[in-house]
């Protein structure tokens, strides 16, 4: 079975090779971590291999006027390579060279750019060219850039890159932030409404898979916020959204949040079409009681039908 993390994984990686993700498909068995080992090798090794000729070039950018430079780099240095070289680049030069670039080509250079290696030179940019250049990419929807940055700009910098994102805008780039502490900050911190917004986008594209993979990827208390969002969507939504949840086994992302529903909500969920699906309910009540959630169990032995109490079998009587 495929994982969120796996999923999530092989799209990053795809993106590094510039391959379609379908491209990929055999790694669905391997871990996450092994496919994010290999993604981050790879980036390393590219680097390292042309590192002295990165380093050559950052040191003739230093001997002339950064404006100058800055208009040398963008006729002769393709996005790629002036990401490569800005990564070995005086912080405080790099800086200076940032604000003499136009905002597209700072926009192509910043889908090639390792923000773990540009951190030092990103904490000194302008909040405001950070938000212009974010919000281009938005425009974009260079969403796995995006995510990538997210762990290292400035939660309320985020916030204004993503302030006119739309739904489906913002779980793309949830769904590639690298950094899930700061994707939890930034989770927090947006209002209700957005994330109405996203989880309408997620129903209305069908991007459930995103939607759950989101979910597994916030704190606890982020899930309370977002489950009954995604609970209140009509009969075809809250199938797709079991399906999804079940076909990714993250029932044990999912239930504790589900366990604050009240009735209503829980047996609309509980008893839609989609849980009918041979093994769901078991499983849903297995990994319940591995949770210690007995109280869930026994809300859905009074809430589930009479069909449902069928498929859920043996699972809802046994200790």
């Amino acid at each position: 079975m495929t994982s969120l993390a796996n999923r999530v994984e092989i799209i990053k990686l795809a993106h590094a090779l510039d391959v379609p993700d379908t491209d990929l498909a055999i790694l669905a068995p391997v871990p996450a971590d092994d496919i994010r080992t290999v993604r981050q090798s790879l980036g390393e090794a590219i680097f390292a291999q042309h590192e002295p000729r990165f380093r050559r070039i950052a040191k003739l950018a230093s001997m002339v006027p950064p404006q100058l430079s800055a208009r040398i780099a963008q006729m002769a240095l393709s996005p790629l390579l002036g990401a490569r070289v800005a990564a070995v680049m005086d912080p405080a030069l790099a800086v200076k060279l940032a604000g003499s670039l136009k905002t597209t080509y700072l926009a192509d250079l910043s889908t090639a750019l390792d923000p773990v290696r540009a951190e030092p030179i990103l904490s000194r940019i302008e909040a405001d060219l950070i938000v212009e250049v974010g919000r281009l990419l938005v425009e974009r929807k260079e969403y796995v850039a995006l995510g990538r940055f997210v762990s290292v700009i400035e939660p309320d910098t985020a916030l204004k890159v993503i302030a006119s994102a739309t739904g489906r805008d913002l779980l793309q780039v949830a769904l590639f932030a690298e950094d899930p502490i700061a994707l939890d900050e930034l989770v927090r911190r947006i209002d209700d409404q957005r994330l109405v917004d996203a989880i309408r986008a997620a129903d209305e594209d069908g991007l459930y898979d995103d939607a759950v993979t989101l979910i597994a990827s916030v704190s606890p208390t982020s899930r309370a916020r977002l489950v009954p969002l995604i609970t209140a969507l009509d009969q075809a939504g809250l199938d797709a959204f079991a399906t999804s949840l079940h076909s990714y086994d993250a029932w044990p992302a999912a239930l504790p949040a589900l366990a604050g529903l009240d009735d209503a909500a829980l047996a609309a969920l509980a008893n839609c079409s989609a849980t009918l699906t041979p093994g769901m309910l078991p499983r849903m009540v297995e990994v319940a009681r591995e949770l210690e959630l007995g109280a869930l169990v026994d809300r859905l032995a009074t809430l589930l039908d009479a069909d449902h109490r069928k498929a859920a079998g043996k699972a809802l009587t046994s200790s």
